[in-house]
């Protein structure tokens, strides 16, 4: 056994490791406390204790590791009568989201003193992450996470929103009384979402200082979350501080959206807590009114009420019950405010499309839905064909000229298509949906899509390629208007669903007369589009997403996707399953899957543990459904591309596409 780490001197340089929930961890120089050793002598002497506390703060990676063990320091025993050592000192280990095991301080703990805690030993060499919750309520020096030496290192999984949610608040924000570290509410909530935080809550000293406030709108948040008010003394201490602490944040970060929370229930809370409720339901609807439209407020009674006297410890404080409770009234909310998907997404395994005649009623409602009483754009043809147009990919060898589409839609949405003549056509055409990224120019980019070499071994083979921008992800509007925002959009009639499929509808509209073939393929978020253009427009002969579905049923984490992806009303309608055998009944559908994928759908964002079932053997399953409902009345293929290094289209994967076009 070789230690691999020691993790205060090397977490900070190894790219491969993530400590999160330590904002100033860098500053810090590695030392695993909440708060800017710089502000020590401005801060509280309270605050700045509890700060030493790392609640919230969390160590992951990925690992193939047979062994995992972990040294640890806690200056002193547990020594609290509302919380056990799990809930106190306790370092949860939980494996693709799941509790494993707890590394706790023992009644002999004592600066100096060294504990040894194997996690496991022994399992199957096999990709898992790993995610380790440090204590709530003690301190700790993590001294080194000692692997078996030959296990393999690598980043963990990204989150869905690119920066934390920050929780201020008193003990109840600091985690009191969960029996774990992974029970506090936000790391409940943190899996549920997917999200990153910060634990910015101090027992007892929960109490709006303004050197706190100022300390607290240093970080860059997605959301803020304002969790306080019972620590102060009385009614007129809160109103001296809660404003101003609202200001001071919101000074600071003027779009950022911030969430009130007013106490939740206490057995044996006090006549002053009535009276904080309304302080904070006051000054923040004052503010809301003011034009504060990024400012939300929560009622803490509808997260834990006096009904539910059970989820307390103490009358007080939470219990693991009361924090699961908490987490999720709180997870639509923060779901809401930062566009993410919600906690449950749509159990779509069943199939209910099992004929043509179900698949014919199936695509009535789908198109209903889309574009309601309008119907599919069946008419619509671009508004202006620009010929021999300037290329948009640089270095194409097999191009013979190219023509650009300008695509005008409802609330004002405009896209470009750019069709590709073959210099050797072969009467056959594809359309190629890029995902997330802006340009196909990627040829010469060691990151890209691969979508710049697939158009030219496209072309190379005689077809003609209809090249699709997902909405506003175009050279000349490359991510001005989120995917969500879009269902925002005032329309007439149908869902923002028609702005991802109109531009290759409307120009197919203009290219059919001259081809008498039409295929489609596309990465990612045009892996998505492939999928469900395919199962609308029964002219598509043969369809390949690339890296761009799974059902929902299967997604967790990195895999959910943008908003279209798991709209709740749209995917009760049709799941994913649906899709595919829309998409290949009469025809053929080929779904490429990455299984190095480092975005989605690949290995790495799987978790078997959650799941029930190892990676392959989880999709498997799915593809094994849909080949029997499908029978002989169409073709239905699931292929796991092993050469495909990240998140692109393979010269392997065009390789297929170009064999099954030529049959």
């Amino acid at each position: 056994m070789i230690p691999l780490l020691a993790l205060i001197s090397l977490l900070p340089t190894d790219p491969r490791l993530e400590v999160n929930g330590l904002p100033w961890l860098a500053e810090n120089k590695g030392e695993l406390i909440r708060l800017p050793n710089r502000l020590k002598d401005q801060l509280p002497p309270a605050v700045w204790n509890l700060g030493l506390q790392p609640s919230g703060g969390r160590i992951r990676f990925r690992t193939d590791a047979t062994r995992l063990a972990i040294k640890l320091e806690y200056p002193s025993k547990p020594n609290m009568t509302n919380m056990h050592a799990f809930g106190q000192t306790g370092v949860d280990l939980y494996i693709d989201g799941v509790y494993a095991s707890t590394a706790i301080a023992p009644t002999t703990a004592e600066i100096g003193k060294i504990i040894d805690h194997t996690f496991f030993d022994n399992l199957p060499k096999q990709d898992r992450e790993i995610t380790l919750y440090l204590p709530l309520h003690k301190p700790v020096a993590v001294h080194a996470i000692e692997l078996n030496d030959d296990a393999k290192l690598a980043k963990p999984r990204r989150f869905a929103a690119s920066k934390p949610v920050v929780f201020y608040g008193t003990s109840i924000t600091q985690g009191g009384c969960a029996s774990r570290s992974g029970l506090s509410y936000q790391a409940i909530l943190a899996r549920q979402l997917n999200i990153d935080f910060v634990n910015l809550g101090f027992s007892g000293n929960g109490k709006g200082e303004p050197a706190v406030a100022n300390m607290v709108a240093e970080i860059e948040a997605s959301v803020f979350v304002l969790d306080w008010s019972q620590n102060n003394p009385d009614p007129a201490s809160l109103t001296a501080v809660y404003e101003p602490f609202l200001k001071t944040v919101r000074a600071k970060h003027p779009n950022t959206p911030i969430i009130a929370i007013t106490p939740i229930a206490a057995s044996r809370e006090t006549v002053k807590w009535p009276q904080f409720r309304a302080h904070i339901t006051e000054v923040v609807t004052k503010h809301i009114a003011a034009g504060d439209k990024r400012l939300t407020l929560i009622d803490g009674l509808t997260l834990l009420g006096p009904t539910q006297y059970d989820g307390l410890v103490d009358g007080v404080h939470p219990n693991d019950l009361g924090f699961q409770w908490m987490a999720d009234g709180l997870a639509p909310r923060v779901a809401k405010v930062l566009n993410l998907p919600p906690p449950k997404l749509v159990d779509d395994r069943a199939i209910t499309v099992t004929s043509a005649a179900s698949a014919q009623i199936k695509r009535e409602q789908i198109i209903r839905y889309i574009w309601g009483a309008a119907g599919f754009p069946k008419n619509t043809k671009p508004a202006s064909i620009e010929k021999n147009a300037k290329s948009p990919i640089a270095k194409l060898k097999n191009a013979k000229s190219i023509e650009t589409y300008t695509i005008k839609m409802e609330a004002g949405q405009e896209n470009t298509t750019h069709h590709f003549i073959p210099a050797k056509p072969n009467g056959k055409l594809i359309v190629l949906q890029h995902g997330h990224a802006c340009t196909f120019d990627d040829a010469d980019d060691p990151r890209g899509g691969g979508m710049g070499e697939a158009v030219d071994q496209l072309l190379a083979g005689g077809f003609g390629v209809l090249a699709a921008y997902m909405p506003h992800m175009r050279p000349t509007q490359c991510r001005t208007m989120s995917h969500a925002a879009l269902f925002d959009l005032k329309m007439n009639d149908g869902s923002a669903l028609k702005f991802f499929l109109e531009p290759v509808a409307i120009s197919l509209n203009a290219l059919r007369p001259r081809y008498k073939e039409v295929h489609m393929a596309g990465l990612s978020g045009g892996g998505w589009t492939t999928t469900l253009y395919a199962a609308i427009d029964t002219s598509i002969r043969t369809s390949y997403p690339v890296a761009g579905t799974i059902p929902l049923y299967l997604r967790i984490g990195g895999s959910v996707g943008d908003k279209e992806q798991y709209l709740d009303e749209f995917y009760k309608i049709a799941g994913y399953p649906d899709l595919y055998m829309l998409g290949a009944m009469g025809r053929k559908q080929l779904q490429i899957l990455n299984r190095k994928d480092d975005c989605c759908f690949g290995e790495a964002q799987h978790h078997a543990r959650r799941v029930g079932a190892a990676y392959e053997s989880a999709l498997r399953v799915y593809e094994k459904d849909v080949k029997r409902t499908l029978g002989a009345n169409g073709r239905f293929e699931l292929i796991i591309d092993e050469t495909a290094p990240r998140h692109m289209i393979s010269p392997e994967a065009v390789k297929i596409m170009l064999r099954e076009m030529q049959q």
